[in-house]
């Protein structure tokens, strides 16, 4: 299989949910922050289920892709925002005048050619996981 880079999850990721309609995250949300907990235990869970039926790169994928989602001891997702935030110019609004909040600017149509240019096994990784992040009570993402 192919690896996938944590670059490239989060474009991904950033992407699924604008398809979705969803063009905030609101990082003091607490729900958000258990949505984002609720990623990292699904990812572990994919890696503790694929340990021995994938090669190497994409196990060892997996594990930074779901390191990315791990959360800091005082509960906050600093790799998950600095990945989103290094993604400013092009993905997200910059400046942005509320910080908390991640807004996506990127258009409907780039966001769809971002999914449908990944391998079919890397897109529906990232459905699962975005629809994992989603299947929580609904917030304002």
């Amino acid at each position: 299989m192919t690896t996938l880079t944590t670059d490239r999850f989060i474009e991904a990721f950033a992407a699924q949910l604008i398809e979705k309609g969803y063009l905030v995250l609101r990082l003091n949300d607490p729900k958000v922050r258990e949505r984002l907990l609720g990623v990292y235990e699904f990812l572990d869970e994919e890696i503790n289920a694929a340990h021995k039926d994938v090669d190497r790169d994409w196990g060892r994928s997996l594990i930074n892709i779901r390191n990315l989602f791990q959360p800091s001891p005082i509960g906050s997702f600093d790799k998950f925002e600095a990945m989103m935030r290094s993604r400013q110019v092009y993905l997200t609004e910059h400046p942005n005048p509320y910080y908390q909040d991640i807004v996506f600017r990127l258009p409907a149509a780039a966001a769809a050619s971002i999914i449908q240019s990944l391998e079919t096994p890397l897109r529906n990784l990232v459905g699962r996981t975005v629809d994992r992040y989603l299947e929580r009570e609904k917030v304002d993402a």
